[in-house]
């Protein structure tokens, strides 16, 4: 085959496979070098999901970007700190190895937030206690969202803008989360 341009190869389109090959170049900033990898092997390896100990966390696009992030048990109230916003930028996280409502909080906040950044969207909350609810933002300043002794979580934060996460999900426990402008 005569040597061709990527921008001149003929385009799967909706035929792609996991098994098709993709190249890429493996650390172009230091030592680049030509490689392959599957379609299948790269989304495992970008989808394969983080475990957070029982510890706060900082989130990086490099890291957790479009990733699960399942938080253990936690010892006491933790805090885990989102990235400015980014259009597309997506995070889910979610409570694993609880055996009962926790007796601590867990907490997101973003980065930098009081500064026109913040959140939209809301919760669904499933109370233990007995009603269910809707949680809501206020839609132009909550940059924190507290998660309050929580049973379970499932929770998706999308960013829409360079300002702003769209928030999706659900919460159980006893106590209604809250969205607010600092940790409560």
């Amino acid at each position: 085959m005569a040597d061709k341009k990527i921008t001149a190869l003929t385009s799967l389109g909706t035929a792609t496979a996991r098994e098709d090959l993709l190249h890429l170049v493996d650390d172009p900033s230091g030592t680049p070098i030509n490689k392959k990898v599957t379609i299948g092997e790269m989304e495992n390896a970008l989808r394969a999901p983080v475990i957070n100990p029982d510890a706060a966390l900082t989130v990086t696009e490099a890291l957790h970007g479009g990733r699960m992030v399942f938080q253990t048990n936690v010892s006491a109230d933790r805090i885990i700190t989102l990235p400015t916003p980014k259009a597309g930028l997506t995070f889910r996280f979610a409570s694993y190895n609880l055996t009962a409502a926790d007796g601590h909080d867990v907490q997101f906040q973003i980065s930098g937030g009081g500064t026109g950044l913040f959140f939209q969207g809301g919760l669904t909350h499933l109370d233990t206690n007995a009603d269910n609810i809707g949680i809501f933002t206020d839609n132009n300043s909550n940059d924190f969202l507290n998660v309050h002794v929580p049973q379970h979580y499932d929770i998706t934060f999308v960013g829409h803008s360079a300002t702003l996460y769209l928030v999706t999900g659900t919460v159980t426990s006893a106590t209604a989360p809250t969205f607010a402008d600092a940790a409560d």
